[in-house]
């Protein structure tokens, strides 16, 4: 089950890496590829900072695009 409500909390610890990222929606039971949060990130235009040749994603930003995905699968499903 998605998420319900969405309040995404922006937070100094809310940046990971895609890798990271990939490890958290397993542990949720909703397996992303890495290539899949990379077209999330390019479609939706969320901010990603680099430090030291490594890219930070917002978790939040990528549980609204989630959701966003799974309610537009959904829909479609009779």
């Amino acid at each position: 089950m998605a998420i319900s409500t969405i309040q995404p909390c922006p937070l100094d610890t809310d940046l990971v890496t895609y890798k990271e990222a990939v490890v958290l929606f397993a542990e949720t039971g909703y397996d992303v590829s890495t290539s899949t949060l990379r077209r999330w990130v390019r479609d939706r235009k969320l901010d990603v900072e680099k430090w030291g040749g490594v890219v930070y994603v917002s978790y939040s930003d990528l549980l609204v695009a989630h959701a966003e995905w799974v309610a537009s699968n959904t829909a479609a499903v009779p």
